[in-house]
């Protein structure tokens, strides 16, 4: 397609009142979260048939959420590899779109004030049984037990998915630093896993310790790292996902102690939804860090540039000031409206060699409502306050791609130029080198390496000859392509040579730039993509950071991508990387399940846990193993939700699950959890999926040799209740259960464990139903579960009552858990996500609700919970007025779900205050199926933790 033709596209969709994203998001939506292709050809045969087909099948997904933006809402595709972040941005803020500001802040400042901090338990008391009778038994043993993974084995599986060694969790944007007086301490700072640190850097058996575990901490969302240059044991490290949004900032956190205390700065600023915009403001955005810089002759003056705007403080952050600049831009704190003109700040770069400091500043907005400032500034660093536009700016546009900085935005046939890296070194002839490196809005690839040498007056870029994006190559001369530049993107250079760079794309490059700086040799260092190079299988893919080791004469680095941090120490060698993974429990997880009896006696004696992750797929652990190394499972990309057989399930027997994108499901077909996986397991859909489509087993209705019966919900609810020789028998059994409309979609799950009949969905647009004749079988009954005679049929005339049609009660936002009292299935609980703030007339975050056989009895039972999601619940089997809740900030509990008001607890023990994204209760043991032995925690950002639930309690009557 003609630039012109491509150009012409997204304003004609946006003028029909579409947004431009279905047009270039629907060619490469999520494209980053792609399993492999060898493994998509495992169904069809043909690899880029199946490659082709899943690509199609997340272009419908897309798709569907792209229609529902808010009106006049415009994505570029820098913004797409999110439609990941829209229905993220969806579950958190329907039905308006807005989070509040400090939302986090204000969660802690609300715990503190009101809900008590429970003491450890110190073990199961004598008279335990009846203290559960009475509900008075605190969950777990005493702490909760991290089950890593630490790391994924993503080589110790036999599936065909790719193989990239041992794995954990992203590395945020600018997430890496080393001590340049102490080489030996390094900080990593993840997207959603918080902050770490090293003191052993280059030994070879590097231990990780995380600096952000205390259970008030506000945000485990870390983002650039910055040592003050003058005194290394002053750190700020911005909060926030300036990349992929998995989380939201709160703020720049300071140590001046190498990192064991930590200040707040700027919690009212660095905010989810910055009180600077006015009502109906930006509502899609946030003030995430992407760059921090200190000023190393004016050490309290500090640089911070965010996903909205350039901020400056004098005072070593304690106030904070907008640095308002461009031809097209509109000040946040003074207008309004879904379109404002905002710069993304993508980079900043300073040359201290003289006083003042000169700063270079990269606008570099990937789409949407990106303003025509994307580009490259210059000013001089004032001693106080900010620079003014234009009289202090220098717009350093010469060279770069046609209309760079003009005001003009792209939809308006202004410049194509995307987001901005900058790098810089001294040459030879100590002269400064400046580095861009440039993606396209118009292909979400790589445009350009751009080169300036500013010291004798130039103000003109130079693009290298070989930079384009099909100069990138692997050892094959295929292209490695770099379409997610808004993604994953950096560019450093050699401190020694500033004539050698590295660039991180999907793959990360080394440069080799000619001696008159006109052109540039790219070499592939990791081929991630590419089995048959030899690169292939060291190092997972998606560069965020890099971090050179000083002293080494530029010969060794860190480098941090979606699977952790690397080392290197021969120059960007291929065959020199090394994982530094084993120590970090820093992987993001949707959702999962628990083996049997997780606390007895185990699945045949042995442990399982089995869960799908952000960019990792999906991996298991078993108590066979020595550590708490998981092993990849199914297919590479995204994991969401998974599900096993916990009575037939092993390594190498039982049925197992894994999902892609948009309920794209995988299975092992009674061979175990080492696969084979195929793809040959879908229900078809008569709607939309979630991105994280919701899919449950259940553990406590099985027959004496496996589990069948099975959930799966989109708009529909699918069940099965039996298996053909290669997929579940899927079935229909209910209407539409959305209010409609292209985001909506079901996105939680629930079997009754006391009724193999029972069931529950709950969707994100503020919906709850419940069944009581999910399935049907004169033998799918309590009675016969677990027996040899138990068999369910899905019933397609499923009765679905919802159980509050008006939302008189139940908040009309984000149902995203669901649990039943597990002596009554007509007793169900309500996970919602959300804020108070956008349904203010139906406040809270747990609902209860009974049906008495005519009608439905609502109840609030959020008590003195935060105002914050509550994405998961679950009840005690073993003391039904015992609940548990997972939220965005904390898990709580309560002994007296009855009482009109419950008073919630908070049980942090061994656990971060991290995004307890899935709860989930094991398969009890033999005889006793209903009455699980462990809670167990999947969360975004830190792997899983389980607790014991009291052992020897009896059920109440």
């Amino acid at each position: 397609m003609s630039r012109t033709q491509s150009a012409r596209w997204p304003r004609l969709v946006a003028r029909a009142g579409i947004p431009a994203l279905v047009f270039l998001g629907a060619l490469a939506a999520a494209v980053w979260m792609l399993p492999p292709a060898a493994h998509q050809g495992a169904a069809s045969g043909d690899p880029a048939q199946a490659r082709q087909a899943r690509k199609e099948h997340q272009k419908r997904g897309s798709e569907a959420y792209l229609r529902a933006l808010p009106s006049g809402f415009r994505l570029g595709n820098g913004d797409r590899i999110d439609t990941a972040d829209a229905v993220e941005w969806h579950l958190l803020t329907y039905p308006t779109g807005r989070i509040p500001p400090m939302a986090w802040d204000r969660a802690r400042d609300w715990v503190a004030r009101h809900v008590t901090d429970a003491p450890a338990w110190a073990g199961a008391p004598a008279n335990a049984a009846r203290l559960a009778r009475e509900g008075v038994i605190p969950p777990g043993t005493n702490t909760w037990v991290s089950y890593g993974p630490q790391p994924v084995d993503s080589v110790g599986t036999t599936n065909d998915a790719y193989q990239w060694g041992r794995v954990s969790g992203r590395v945020a944007a600018n997430g890496l630093a080393v001590n340049p007086s102490s080489p030996n301490v390094a900080y990593a700072a993840f997207a959603a896993s918080g902050l770490w640190k090293t003191t052993n850097l280059g030994s070879g058996s590097e231990v990780w310790t995380p600096l952000w575990d205390d259970k008030d901490f506000v945000s485990q969302a870390a983002g650039a790292v910055e040592l003050d240059p003058n005194n290394s044991s002053i750190l700020y490290v911005g909060t926030g996902d300036a990349v992929g949004r998995a989380q939201f900032s709160a703020g720049i956190m300071k140590s001046t102690d190498a990192g064991a205390t930590w200040t707040q700065l700027g919690a009212s600023v660095f905010t989810p939804f910055s009180p600077t915009l006015p009502a109906g403001g930006n509502r899609w955005d946030n003030q995430a860090v992407k760059d921090i810089e200190v000023d190393p002759h004016q050490p309290s003056t500090v640089l911070v540039g965010t996903r909205n705007d350039l901020y400056l403080s004098n005072d070593a952050g304690n106030t904070w000031q907008i640095c308002a600049f461009g031809n097209d831009y509109t000040n946040p704190s003074v207008s309004g409206g879904p379109l404002q003109s905002i710069n993304r700040v993508s980079a900043i770069y300073l040359d201290a060699r003289a006083t003042p400091t000169v700063a270079y500043v990269a606008v570099g907005h990937t789409g949407g409502d990106a303003n025509g400032n994307n580009g490259i500034y210059r000013f001089n660093v004032p001693a106080a306050g900010c620079p003014t536009w234009p009289g202090d700016f220098t717009l350093l546009s010469a060279g770069l791609p046609a209309g760079t900085g003009n005001g003009v935005p792209y939809w308006e046939d202004g410049s194509w130029t995307g987001r901005i890296e900058l790098a810089g070194g001294i040459g030879k002839d100590d002269h400064l080198t400046l580095y861009a490196q440039v993606h396209s809005l118009e292909t979400g690839s790589a445009e350009g390496t751009y080169v300036l040498r500013p010291d004798g007056g130039s103000t003109t870029w130079t693009r290298l000859a070989g930079s384009g994006e099909e100069d990138h190559l692997n050892c094959n001369a295929t292209i490695s392509y770099t379409y997610q530049d808004f993604f994953d993107l950096f560019v450093a250079v050699d401190p020694e040579n500033d004539r050698t760079l590295y660039l991180g794309h999907i793959d990360v490059f080394k440069g080799e730039v000619s001696a008159d700086y006109s052109a540039i040799t790219l070499t592939n260092l990791s081929a991630t993509y590419e089995p048959l190079c030899p690169e292939y299988g060291k190092i997972h893919p998606d560069f965020h950071a890099m971090a050179f080791v000083p002293g080494t004469e530029g010969s060794t680095f860190l480098m941090g991508n979606d699977g952790g941090v690397y080392w290197n120490d021969k120059a960007g060698d291929a065959n020199a990387w090394r994982q530094l993974n084993d120590s970090f429990n820093t992987l993001l997880f949707y959702g999962g399940q628990a083996g049997a009896d997780f606390a007895g006696s185990g699945m045949d004696g042995v442990q399982w846990l089995f869960g799908g992750m952000q960019d990792n797929g999906t991996a298991s652990w078993d108590s066979t193993t020595a550590d708490l190394t998981a092993t990849g499972r199914g297919i590479g990309g995204d994991g969401y939700h998974s599900a096993f057989d916990p009575v037939a399930g092993s390594e190498t027997a039982g049925w197992w699950f894994s999902e892609f994108s948009f309920g794209w499901l995988f299975c092992s077909a009674d061979s175990g959890a080492d696969g084979p996986f195929t793809d040959s397991c879908n229900p078809e859909q008569l709607g939309s999926a979630d991105l994280v489509a919701p899919l449950v087993l259940n553990p406590w209705h099985c027959t004496h040799e496996r589990c069948a019966n099975l959930l799966f919900g989109e708009d529909y609810v699918h069940a099965s209740g039996s298996y053909s020789a290669t997929s579940p028998s899927w079935t229909v059994i209910s209407p539409l259960l959305t209010k409609g409309g292209g985001s909506a979609s079901i996105v939680s799950l629930a079997f009754a464990p006391s009724r193999p009949k029972g069931a529950a969905a709950g969707t994100n647009d503020g919906k709850l139903w419940w069944t009581n004749n999910a399935f049907t079988g004169s033998t799918c009954t309590e009675k016969h579960a677990n027996k040899p005679t138990f068999t369910c049929t899905p019933n397609t005339s499923a009765l679905w009552r919802d159980v509050d049609s008006a939302n008189e009660v139940l908040p009309n936002r984000a149902v995203l858990g669901t649990a039943f009292d597990p002596t009554n299935h007509q007793r169900l609980y309500a996970a919602v996500g959300g804020f108070d703030d956008n349904t203010p007339t139906t406040p809270g975050h747990l609902f209860e609700f009974r049906w008495n056989g005519s009608s439905w009895i609502r109840k609030n039972k959020t008590g003195n919970l935060p105002d914050v999601p509550a994405w998961s619940v679950a009840v005690n089997p073993y003391n039904r007025k015992q609940v548990f809740v997972g939220t965005s900030f904390g898990f709580y509990y309560t002994n007296n779900i009855d009482a009109t008001t419950p008073t919630w607890v908070r049980y942090q023990h061994g656990l971060p205050n991290t995004i307890i994204r899935y709860l989930t209760i094991d398969r009890g043991p033999e005889g006793k199926e209903a009455y699980g032995t462990t809670l167990t925690a999947f969360t975004f950002g830190r792997g899983i933790y389980a607790l014991r639930l009291p052992a020897d309690g009896e059920p109440l009557p």
